[in-house]
């Protein structure tokens, strides 16, 4: 089965209670996909072909009229940066943009995906940052300026 469309997030949604559940882990990188193929708790294999929209967590699809799809991200490790004011927050925006890294500012924090290289080059530069196990509800995304 090929799913196109999205029919909801699986946190809005009260009235599923009548439905089986069957559940598609995936990466917060599947997340920017518009193609994708999953396999489901239930050892299905689904195939997601948007025309439109994006994937989030939670997203779900009909599979019947008793039965949804719903996608589930694993929590990753990430590097969350809280910088201590405007100078150290341009100077870390700007090292992470030459390292081409996609991000999440949100609430005064800069989270990215574990790497090495980033971790080490942050070292280097005495940025404090902590590891976390986070799940995200979307895909990181580099910044549009445009």
């Amino acid at each position: 089965m090929i799913f196109t469309k999205i029919d909801g997030n699986i946190k809005e949604r009260e009235d599923l209670g009548h439905v089986h559940v069957e559940s598609a882990i995936v990466k917060s990188d599947d997340l920017a996909k518009s193609i994708l193929r999953v396999k489901s708790d239930h050892h299905n294999e689904y195939g997601i072909r948007l025309e439109e929209g994006k994937l989030e967590n939670g997203s779900f699809f009909f599979i019947d009229d008793h039965h949804v799809l719903v996608l589930n991200v694993i929590p990753e490790e990430m590097i969350v940066i809280t910088p201590k004011d405007m100078d150290d927050c341009g100077i870390i925006a700007h090292m992470l943009g030459n390292m081409h890294k996609p991000v999440k500012v949100k609430g005064g924090k800069i989270s990215l995906l574990y790497d090495p290289v980033v971790a080490k080059n942050l070292e280097k530069s005495n940025v404090e940052f902590k590891v976390e196990e986070i799940q995200l509800e979307e895909s990181l995304r580099y910044v549009d300026l445009s």
